[in-house]
């Protein structure tokens, strides 16, 4: 046989999803610390004045508990901020857990403690086949759960990993021209109701060709001509050389 304890309260409350519009049918989850216990969820106006009331009559085993479905239109009339405080049979209202929503004419959602600012993004300039990749964020570094997403005619073929924030985009040989084409879209994140955007523009250019250099040619250079030779002179005979008599002659 399971014994719970005598007494519950409410640790955690919040509405089952971001937020609800006017048509829809708006519940609240949670948990108590208990089990098998009834909760019920007050909701008051922007004054304190007393607006209605939801309920589940009987949590899980292990506490967790979810309301019964109501229209937002019987709740929510007027924008401004509301008050939503659930606490078990156990405890009284002044006792319970209690949670802010805003209500903007149109759509309740939680009220956020926090402002959800996309970081600057530069433009950027890329050439044909070559990939771009870059990573956004958020000026509150602590804050998680977050969506991103491409809007206003993003170029073919770019897209943003939803979670991280991570752009990649390689555009192909007819995204470019050699002037550059321009492309600009927003980049967006979303976490519960709150919404913010970044306008960025990218260009993309032709690739650059390197252009072959010319080369120095050698000039031909004159090869030296060779100039001829004299050829030495027959000097002949002395006149007092008597051509018949041996030249040993005059010697002796």
């Amino acid at each position: 046989m399971m014994i719970f304890p005598a007494y519950g309260a409410v640790e955690s409350v919040s509405l089952e999803k971001s937020f609800y519009t006017d048509e829809e049918l708006m519940v609240f989850v949670g948990t108590e610390d208990s089990g098998k216990k009834s909760v019920f969820v007050i909701i008051r106006g922007p004054g304190g004045d007393f607006i209605g009331m939801f309920s589940d009559p009987a949590s899980d085993n292990d506490g967790a508990f979810s309301t019964i479905a109501r229209p937002v239109e019987n709740y929510f009339t007027s924008s401004g901020t509301y008050n939503a405080t659930a606490f078990t049979d156990d405890q009284k209202e002044e006792d319970g857990l209690t949670i802010f929503l805003q209500y903007d004419g149109t759509k309740v959602s939680e009220k956020e403690d926090f402002v959800l600012t996309l970081k600057s993004i530069p433009d950027k300039t890329i050439t044909e086949g070559k990939t771009l990749s870059f990573t956004v964020g958020v000026t509150d570094s602590s804050l998680d759960k977050l969506t991103f997403s491409l809007d206003k005619n993003p170029p073919s073929g770019a897209s943003i990993e939803s979670s991280t924030g991570k752009f990649i985009w390689t555009p192909s040989a007819s995204q470019g021209n050699s002037v550059g084409i321009q492309y600009n879209f927003d980049i967006v994140v979303e976490k519960g109701a709150q919404k913010d955007s970044e306008s960025i523009t990218i260009t993309v250019k032709d690739p650059v060709v390197d252009q072959p250099k010319d080369e120095p040619k050698d000039e031909p250079k004159d090869e030296p001509k060779d100039e001829p030779k004299d050829e030495p002179k027959d000097l002949g005979l002395a006149s007092f050389v008597d051509p018949k008599k041996d030249p040993q002659s005059y010697v002796d």
